[in-house]
């Protein structure tokens, strides 16, 4: 039995030689936190109370620098009501079952293991609605859209605008917190995606064409319609304007739409003038087929076409060439504006958008669809719109609108000019598909030509160009 409690006595003393010294270094350092458990990823064991909220609270009062793309930015904790807890902390750390810690601690550092730690989490709170705000200062100044094209007017085309930037608001409010919650890493880079450039569109179009007819000194105006996607320009398209010689286009309309039968030879050659060299007495013989021979009668019935087309600012009140004793005032909408006038002719008017319609009424039913049919059936076809466009393309003008485009490109067009205004109405089989290109300028008494040619060749050279970067993209 002795020798049994002295090997014991000797097994006891040997346990407390061994369990001594880490007891003793446990002592030392255990201060007010166990030297096994970490707060907030800080070891504080050994330090007095006033030391370990110190260290818990040192560094996270610190601005953050956050990174928005190459922008810096700043903000400090105090922006957002940031603030550390650190006595919850040393509270839950106090609270652990320390008995049994000790135990555990004292086996594993004998055996010369490291203690496994236990972790109180940082605990802190936050302005939420504070938070909030700030990410919508932050993304409202630095956050973009994509950026539209940019016209070029030295080469007529759109340059690509900027890319956008757009801020990932959950990523970067993690971001913000995760950084707000350790003091070794004070820098965020906010997670911010680009967005590609807005595309080439005829949106972008309307743009370069404005600030090509910005330059001219005069009224100006511009309607274009895309027939694939039936997309507009509308630049002063609704601006009254002498009608001129382009209301042979809807009255070549109307006498295909009289017509019973192909052309006879005499009404070939009467078109063919008509459209070839923009003669005003052979378009009067052709208000004479509209009208059973009268050229009034004609008249009225074009004005009733043009009702009944939607072209409400459209009228002639004579045929060509006809004056009366006193100057008839027909009223219109367009006519009634006060912002731009350009003193219109009395006897037949029109604006760019009503006449550029009616060319794309006629592209539309070369086709085989759109208004004409659709308002006329059988009254015209397809096959008769298609001999309209053919006589339009005999045109013998080269220079205005169609002076812009490539010597190969496909278009048909009438022009018409008096002093003061000079317009010029295309179909125009372009790059991307096909579109009515309308244009329309004024200065009064007198247009020079060297204001409206360049002007006109400039803007179809733009719309040209553009749809060709449309369907390169």
């Amino acid at each position: 039995m002795r020798k049994v409690l002295r090997i014991l006595l000797i097994l006891v003393l040997v346990a407390v030689a061994l369990l001594s010294l880490p007891y003793i270094r446990y002592r030392r350092t255990a201060g007010i936190v166990p030297a096994w458990v970490r707060i907030g990823g800080l070891e504080v064991h050994g330090a007095t109370e006033s030391e370990a909220i110190l260290s818990l609270t040192k560094g996270l009062d610190e601005p953050l620098e956050l990174f928005h793309g190459d922008k810096r930015l700043v903000l400090r904790p105090e922006t957002v009501g940031f603030q550390v807890d650190p006595y919850a902390m040393l509270k839950e750390a106090q609270a652990l079952d320390l008995p049994n810690h000790l135990v555990r601690y004292l086996i594993e550092a004998s055996l010369e293991r490291s203690p496994r730690t236990l972790e109180i989490p940082l605990r802190f709170s936050y302005n939420d609605a504070a938070l909030e705000a700030w990410l919508d200062e932050t993304i409202a100044a630095y956050d973009r859209a994509a950026g539209a094209p940019i016209p070029v007017l030295e080469s007529l085309t759109l340059a690509p605008g900027k890319p956008g930037l757009t801020t990932d608001r959950a990523g970067a409010r993690t971001a913000i917190l995760a950084a707000l919650a350790t003091a070794s890493n004070r820098t965020v880079r906010l997670p911010v995606a680009q967005t590609p450039p807005l595309p080439i569109s005829v949106e972008a179009l309307g743009s370069l064409l404005q600030a090509r007819l910005d330059e001219f000194p005069g009224i100006g105006s511009v309607w274009l319609h895309y027939l694939p996607t039936g997309e507009e320009i509308a630049i002063n398209a609704d601006v009254a304007y002498a009608g001129t010689s382009t209301l042979k286009i809807p009255i070549l309309i109307q006498v295909y739409r009289e017509l019973d039968a192909p052309p006879g030879i005499d009404t070939r050659k009467i078109i063919s003038e008509t459209m070839t060299y923009s003669g005003n007495f052979t378009a009067n013989l052709m208000l004479g087929m509209i009208g059973d021979g009268n050229w009034d009668a004609g008249v009225a019935e074009m004005n009733r076409s043009f009702k009944t087309l939607g072209m409400k600012n459209t009228f002639m009140a004579t045929p060509y060439d006809r004056k009366l004793a006193v100057a008839p005032r027909i009223v219109t909408e367009a006519n009634q504006r006060t912002d731009l006038n350009t003193q219109p002719d009395p006897y037949m008017q029109t604006t760019p958008r009503d006449i550029g319609t009616s060319l794309q009424m006629l592209v539309a039913c070369s086709e085989g669809g759109g208004t004409l049919i659709a308002v006329y059936g059988d009254e015209i076809t397809p096959e008769e719109c298609q001999q309209a466009l053919h006589y339009m393309s005999f045109n013998e003008m080269e220079e205005l609108l169609v002076g812009g485009l490539p010597e190969d490109a496909k278009a048909v067009h009438k022009h018409g000019y008096v002093p003061d205004t000079h317009g010029d109405v295309a179909a125009i089989w372009g790059p991307s598909g096909p579109y009515v290109l309308t244009i329309f300028l004024y200065r009064p008494t007198w247009l020079e030509w060297d204001y409206s040619n360049p002007t006109m060749q400039d803007l179809a050279k733009a719309s040209w160009n553009v749809f060709q970067q449309m369907a390169e993209q």
